[in-house]
């Protein structure tokens, strides 16, 4: 649905170019190069936006039922090793939910894109209609040069905004690089901490249970003449 949205989309633009009195060069200007970024802004857009919900989502749910499940007391043994379990796996898709939108910053490139294809939509309807900053121009043909120099600087302005977040990106990556070794030596504590001891392995340590009877050895020859011996004393 959203594709076939998309194509009307471009398709309304595309009529609304070629009605334009401008030449056809230009008019290919305008559906190569604004009507191509407007049209991946959107789609890019709408991508970071669904994937910002479904993390943030994720992480919250699963911020709520944590401390629920950790409050549960069962008297199966086995029930409770399962919810320990559960709740474990929900933590760790919490963190790594939470760890992949603060590393990808889904929800600024969504709105970084979302302004950046607001701005060229904003800026075509001024030109279509020759208002705002292009009122000033009798027709299109002369309004059209200030029009392609605008679409330009939106376009740059938006390129130099990701350069930045990529940057912030490879910093935050180096950072999780050195921390790599301490996560998994954290992790690895954990699970053995949460391991369940297996049935029928014999326990390291064994007490000893006192009898209250003691076995009766069986007496040498010379013994048993020695004991006969006090008897008849």
């Amino acid at each position: 649905m959203a594709k076939n949205y998309q194509e009307e989309y471009k398709q309304k633009f595309i009529e609304l170019i070629d009605q334009l009195e401008l030449p056809e060069i230009n008019k290919q200007f305008m559906k190569s190069r604004w009507l191509d970024q407007l049209l991946w802004l959107e789609s890019r857009s709408g991508g970071a936006k669904r994937w910002s919900t479904r993390l943030r989502l994720a992480t919250i749910v699963g911020g709520v039922l944590i401390p629920a499940l950790v409050s549960l007391n069962f008297n199966d043994n086995q029930l409770g090793e399962t919810i320990g379990w559960v709740t474990f796996g929900l933590s760790q898709v919490v963190a790594i939910s939470a760890a992949v939108e603060e590393y990808f910053h889904f929800s600024d490139k969504s709105t970084q894109y979302r302004q950046t294809a607001e701005c060229l939509k904003s800026e075509a309807w001024q030109f279509f209609q020759l208002s705002g900053i292009y009122q000033k121009y009798p027709n299109h043909l002369k309004a059209y040069p200030n029009f392609a120099v605008r679409v330009e600087q939106f376009i740059q302005k938006d390129v130099q905004t990701f350069v930045e977040i990529a940057k912030e990106q490879e910093k935050e990556e180096q950072l999780l690089q050195k921390d790599v070794p301490n996560l998994v030596e954290r992790a690895t504590d954990k699970v053995k901490e949460q391991q369940p001891t297996k049935q029928g392995q014999p326990s390291p340590v064994t007490t000893a249970v006192p009898t209250s009877k003691t076995p009766k050895v069986p007496l040498s020859k010379s013994d048993a003449d020695l004991e006969s011996k006090e008897e008849d004393d």
